[in-house]
């Protein structure tokens, strides 16, 4: 009789082991599938603000870089298809506001003073499907091409993007930009674009 209960304690002890054991590798499991997303949300905000970057500063391999080889732009003038076509996009200087006739300017050394436009990109809402995502962010610039020393807001919008990741790298499938300034790109009084 000792014996039968010994063994059933036994069995008893070993099965709340393998329980126990399960328990903390599900827990590890959840743990590293949470690890990996977050990962991937930094990467794709990382990814978003190296493009912004790139746009502010007029460069056009970083600019193109954050595209898949066949991804598109698309913007207020159309589509931009593959990252040959968006690096040479970027090349010819279309946010360069001296090429707007802004009002040129000078340091008090005599150095040229270039206006500046600077991007921010917010309010990400990030869903990832495996490799592919879905992002929705707000985005807005300002500049200070009217006088040197103060700063306007010039336009604001949101984007709504599909990412693809391409050798462990987030990168632009289809980069959607609206302008809540421009009569042809506004999403205001439309759907809410998660809703749809």
């Amino acid at each position: 009789m000792s014996i039968t209960r010994l063994t059933s304690a036994t069995i008893i002890s070993s099965l709340n082991s393998v329980l126990l054991l399960s328990a903390t590798l599900l827990l590890a499991s959840c743990s590293q599938q949470q690890s990996a997303e977050a990962e991937d949300r930094l990467a794709i905000v990382e990814m978003q603000n190296r493009y912004v970057l790139a746009m502010d500063y007029f460069d056009a391999d970083a600019y193109a870089a954050v595209f898949a080889e066949d991804g598109v732009l698309d913007w207020a003038r159309g589509e931009v298809i593959g990252r040959p076509a968006i690096r040479e996009f970027m090349a010819t200087g279309t946010y360069d506001l001296r090429k707007l006739n802004f009002q040129p300017a000078q340091t008090e050394e005599g150095k040229e003073w270039p206006p500046a436009v600077r991007h921010l990109v917010t309010n990400q809402v990030i869903e990832i499907d495996g490799d592919t995502a879905r992002v929705i962010s707000y985005w807005m610039n300002y500049s200070n091409a009217a006088d040197r020393r103060k700063l306007e807001w010039l336009s604001y919008g949101s984007w709504d993007d599909e990412l693809v990741k391409v050798i462990g790298e987030w990168l632009f499938k289809r980069h959607k930009i609206y302008n809540e300034n421009n009569p042809n790109r506004f999403t205001a009084g439309q759907a809410r674009p998660l809703a749809q």
